[in-house]
């Protein structure tokens, strides 16, 4: 499923948390006060936790879905699989308005009570902070399964550490991400001839739609994996068999570094 559209809106707001107005002083907050950003803090985690929710019922659709487009429902099960379709996009059009509010809050409420220059983070500091981190880092890893952005994914793992230093969860992230971003020889190996997108998907990770190409007059289609920042890319080649796209075809070297394609 392509939430590209969905993602670049939602990025907007991710990023949005602006520099923060660090105070060079200033007392503690009075004991009414506190508890006003406690309560918010919880309604905050709540909207989390709601969103989350809906993220799951996502799944649960999105699920029920391949095993209709597969024929593996339960016997006797049947699923209308248009209506199926349509309370996916409109699961996802609530979890876009559901991202961005709450995004939109978690700014918000930094940038309301900045933190003190100098001074380690309060308890509610780093409880909003950890928030924004989790949601910005579901914004990443979307980037990654729907688009395989790792470059934008990257960014957005790196912005995190800048508010987020010590998180090990990110840093684990942002390194998975970089292994992952250029293909190896080792992993492309793995491609055979005859296995379908989902299985190349599978093994490689899901491919760039900016290096997905398609060859008409050739009956192919190919996708490219970059191997460096040289703009090399190692490419997998499909023919339609059936109902299906299988490899016909793996070049480690499909194409090099000055951007000479080689078209199936």
């Amino acid at each position: 499923m392509n939430r590209t559209a969905r993602m670049s809106v939602v990025l907007v707001a991710a990023l949005a948390l602006a520099p923060l107005a660090f105070v060079a002083c200033g007392d503690d907050p009075e004991t009414e006060a506190q508890a006003e950003s406690d309560a918010r803090l919880a309604e905050l985690a709540q909207q989390k936790q709601d969103l989350d929710a809906v993220r799951e019922e996502l799944l649960r659709l999105e699920e029920r879905l391949d095993q209709a487009r597969a024929g593996a429902l339960p016997e006797g099960e049947e699923v209308d699989v248009t209506q199926l379709q349509t309370e996916i996009a409109q699961k996802d059009a609530e979890i876009t308005t559901m991202a961005e509010d709450l995004n939109a809050a978690l700014v918000e409420f930094i940038n309301s009570n900045p933190p003190i220059e100098g001074e380690p983070l309060t308890e509610q500091h780093q409880r909003a902070f950890d928030l924004k981190a989790q949601e910005d880092m579901v914004l990443a890893e979307e980037y990654i399964t729907e688009g395989g952005d790792y470059p934008r994914a990257i960014r957005i793992y790196q912005d995190i550490l800048t508010y987020a230093p010590d998180n090990e969860q990110v840093k684990q992230a942002l390194a998975h991400a970089e292994t992952n971003r250029y293909m190896t020889q080792e992993r492309f190996s793995q491609v055979e001839q005859g296995m379908t997108q989902d299985e190349v998907q599978g093994l490689l990770g899901p491919v760039n739609f900016q290096n997905r190409r398609d060859f008409p007059d050739q009956g192919v289609v190919a996708w490219y994996y970059p191997k460096s920042a040289a703009r090399d890319a190692a490419g997998v080649f499909f023919r339609q068999r059936d109902d299906r796209w299988v490899v016909y075809r793996a070049d480690f070297d499909a194409v090099a570094a000055a951007g000479e394609n080689d078209e199936g």
